[in-house]
């Protein structure tokens, strides 16, 4: 899966919650545009897992393809 970039945007707020079994996540960006994503359990832990090889200091690069 290849991913195009078409604009780059702050993240400016984050909320998320359950919903039948999935989850809702809201993202805030810099312009005040609320984006609303529903993900299964499974690609939440990937983010999850990404974020945190990111924190550790290695690259959640290989995660993409996961997902």
């Amino acid at each position: 899966m290849e991913f195009i970039m078409a604009e780059r945007r702050t993240l400016a707020g984050f909320a998320s919650e359950r919903d039948d079994g999935s989850f809702v996540i809201h993202i805030v960006d810099d312009r005040d545009e609320v984006f609303e994503i529903r993900a299964s359990r499974e690609n939440v832990e990937l983010m999850v897992a990404n974020l945190q090889a990111v924190l550790g200091g290695g690259s959640g690069e290989a995660n993409h393809a996961k997902g």
